[in-house]
């Protein structure tokens, strides 16, 4: 643990019943917003910190590890002039009982929704003006994934708008919201002790009130934003400050082996800064021009690959650690996502959808929606030994709510839901449409009666007959070489063919 506080770590409030991480996005750009958005996640978790000393007492000695607080937040945590705090107590904010359940804060600009912002308990986004100066904030109150199986009054929720403050206010807002769930959330069974509940009973104007009692004044309307897009910052980027930033792919956040060498040799001989992102990816900061070529050869080498060389499925694709890890995992997640992919990039095949084309999956091995499987185009959620219900409907840039669409599916009959689905995908859709989208449009019931009757794919005679490898020995060379860059090795045989007739078509190949 002392070991943990002196990396400038904490494990403070860790499972409890307090504010936890505060996100913001991970892409470290010079931009003025983003900067904006960082500070204010930092002194939002400064406002939020448990002020006890017990816990540096108790793991350090009592020794001062970090620096000290904004004034503002000071001042902010300590004003009462709205009956928000607890008089002469050494947790002016949360009292000696604390919060009914955790709390989760995001914070991000316009356009960026890397950090999943309507899953959060707060969602806090930064609002500018033409010449890009941070002026105030949208808030939004009452996400949250977690719910229980069979359990109809539990359900996953997406935040909705509450309201806009100047940016002078944001620390006084955030503690107003805090407080009206520490006095008013349930404590009586913790199913539902998360504000969303507080928020769905009351309904958004009631909780908007009571908010502006303890803020002290009212909320502005909520400013114009333009639609939300997910920004995942894999690959080379400029940071914006002559530096470049570099996003790492690393399926199901799980660094080992050679990778984790590789990671350390990297960023102790360049000195680097590293973000981890809210999609379980990492990102590295601050690296020159001049040494992107090196870093770049030594990742590869390692397996961490440049996203245009790994499956877009799973570019996008989480799961939560599950088994062996977690008590409360009910079926597989981390260890189960690399064959669920592959099995459904074999069906994308089989149906004809094409290798660039994609799909948001999420897994988590119990239903309390860590990897945020609700709001997945197709959701895995544990529900018993080697079996998931499946949930449908969520979008690529994470606005929209996923639907239950089936229970109990078992790990082996994924092919028998899945096959007719992206099969009528692919044949049905409209222009550019999503599979979220897509399945929202036709309905549950269509959808259901497809899985239903679904005899396989109707075989339709080829017009040619391609045989791509006439031995073993060329066979096994080449899937080497695709598994290297994730891929089957009939796909990589066809994408070096498909180039090889281009360069003759245009003459390159001469």
């Amino acid at each position: 643990m002392s070991s943990i506080i002196h990396s400038m770590g904490s494990t403070l409030g860790a499972c409890g019943d307090l504010n936890r991480n505060v996100l913001a996005p991970a892409a470290p750009f010079a931009r003025k917003d983003y900067q904006f958005a960082q500070q204010t996640a930092d002194d939002i978790a400064a406002l939020l910190t448990p002020q006890s000393g017990f816990y540096y007492d108790m793991w350090v000695d009592g020794e001062k590890i970090m620096s000290a607080e904004p004034p503002e937040v000071v001042k902010a945590r300590n004003d009462n002039s709205h009956g928000t705090n607890f008089p002469d107590s050494p947790e002016p904010i949360y009292g000696t009982q604390f919060l009914p359940r955790k709390f989760k804060i995001a914070v991000t600009v316009p356009t960026d929704n890397s950090v999943d912002l309507l899953t959060n308990d707060v969602g806090v986004v930064v609002v500018t003006d033409a010449d890009g100066e941070p002026q105030g904030f949208n808030l939004y109150v009452g996400g949250g994934m977690g719910r229980t199986h069979r359990v109809e009054t539990t359900f996953p929720r997406l935040a909705e708008s509450l309201g806009y403050v100047p940016k002078e206010d944001i620390l006084y807002a955030v503690k107003a919201i805090v407080v009206t769930q520490r006095e008013n959330g349930r404590r009586d069974d913790r199913k539902y002790s998360r504000m969303k509940y507080l928020i769905s009973s009351w309904g958004i104007e009631k909780f908007r009130s009571v908010v502006e009692e303890y803020y002290g004044k009212k909320f502005e309307p909520s400013r114009e934003l333009p639609e939300w897009e997910f920004k995942s910052y894999l690959g080379w980027h400029e940071q914006g400050d002559g530096g470049l930033f570099c996003g790492l792919h690393v399926d199901s956040g799980r660094v080992g082996g050679k990778m984790k060498t590789t990671l350390r040799e990297i960023i102790e001989k360049y000195n680097l800064d590293v973000r981890l992102t809210p999609n379980q990816n990492i990102i590295l900061c601050g690296v020159r021009k001049a040494w992107k070529r090196p870093i770049t050869t030594a990742l590869a080498q390692a397996g961490l690959l440049e996203p245009k060389y790994v499956d877009p499925l799973n570019l996008t694709a989480m799961a939560c650690p599950a088994l062996p890890m977690c008590p409360l995992a009910i079926t597989e997640a981390e260890r189960g996502m690399p064959g669920i992919l592959k099995r459904i990039r074999a069906v994308f095949e089989k149906v004809g959808l094409k290798y660039n084309e994609s799909v948001v999956i999420r897994a988590t091995g119990c239903p309390n929606g860590c990897a945020r499987p609700y709001m997945a185009e197709l959701g895995f959620v544990g529900d018993g030994p080697n079996s998931y219900q499946l949930w449908l409907g969520g979008t690529p840039n994470q606005t929209s709510l996923a639907r239950t669409f089936m229970n109990k599916v078992k790990i082996h009959d994924l092919e028998k839901v899945l096959e007719p689905l992206f099969y009528n995908w692919k044949r049905k859709r409209q222009s550019k449409e999503s599979f979220g989208d897509f399945t929202n449009r036709v309905g549950f019931e269509t959808l259901q009666e497809w899985v239903e009757k679904w005899d396989g794919i109707v075989a339709t005679r080829s017009t040619y007959n391609l045989r791509l490898f006439t031995d073993k020995d060329t066979y096994e060379k080449m899937d080497e070489l695709a598994k290297f860059q994730n891929k089957t090795a009939h796909q990589l045989a066809m994408e070096i063919i498909s180039n090889y007739a281009a360069a003759q078509q245009n003459g390159k190949g001469e």
